[in-house]
């Protein structure tokens, strides 16, 4: 479904509109200098430099067969100091580690200085602390450059902790939609994944979920 948003896939039905244009009415290269997307992986055939994947993210402001110039570089080097990721500029994209290219990714979505950002499951492949480190680097650029994020997450326990929203989706359809405080509770998260939910409080503001069966495991072992 996220990549209907950028026409990556065309929709079956319905209709987008991007600050009140139908999607459908606007060229690709114009889709491209409103909305960017962090994929879930990539991996170049080239061994192309990090600061080099991120001065991609320049591309659409192009013209054709321009190249990049100094200024399109300084805002890609500005995009991994933002990340506290300058130190990769020259490294290797294709040796450095997965959590280091979704940095890379995302920085080079963030040179691409757009206000709509599109996440497809940005933090699959990550490990614990990268996972973390990635998401939470992702909500204080929205706070901080007024970018709306859309990402796709598996695991509720993230969307608890780091999304505004929440949509939840089952077979397809919309099964829930709204505040994350409202829709992020036991019996939905039950339903959408078939299995009895418990709540577990981490303070007054936060909460993460578990299978109930799992903190049952636990009481008995």
């Amino acid at each position: 479904m996220i990549h209907c948003l950028n026409r990556i896939l065309t929709k079956i039905s319905g209709r987008i509109l991007v600050h009140g244009r139908p999607l459908m009415s606007l060229a690709q290269n114009e889709i491209a200098q409103l909305i960017s997307l962090v994929p879930q992986e990539h991996i170049d055939v080239f061994p192309y430099k990090v600061i080099d994947v991120v001065v991609m993210g320049r591309a659409p402001f192009l013209k054709i067969a321009a190249k990049p110039d100094e200024t399109d570089y300084q805002i890609a080097a500005n995009a991994l100091r933002e990340l506290n990721a300058q130190g990769l500029a020259h490294k290797n994209f294709n040796r450095i580690s997965g959590g280091e290219r979704q940095i890379t990714l995302l920085a080079r979505a963030l040179a691409q200085t757009t206000k709509i950002m599109l996440l497809d499951e940005p933090t699959n492949h990550l490990d614990f602390n990268n996972q973390y480190h990635l998401l939470s680097s992702i909500k204080q650029l929205c706070r901080s450059k007024g970018i709306s994020i859309v990402a796709s997450m598996h695991d509720p326990n993230m969307a608890t902790l780091f999304a505004d929203d929440v949509i939840m989706l089952k077979n397809g359809e919309i099964m829930v939609q709204g505040d994350k405080n409202l829709v992020m509770t036991t019996k939905n998260i039950s339903e959408l994944y078939g299995t009895n939910t418990s709540e577990i409080r981490l303070n007054a503001q936060q909460k993460i979920f578990l299978p109930s069966h799992i903190l049952e495991d636990q009481e008995n072992g």
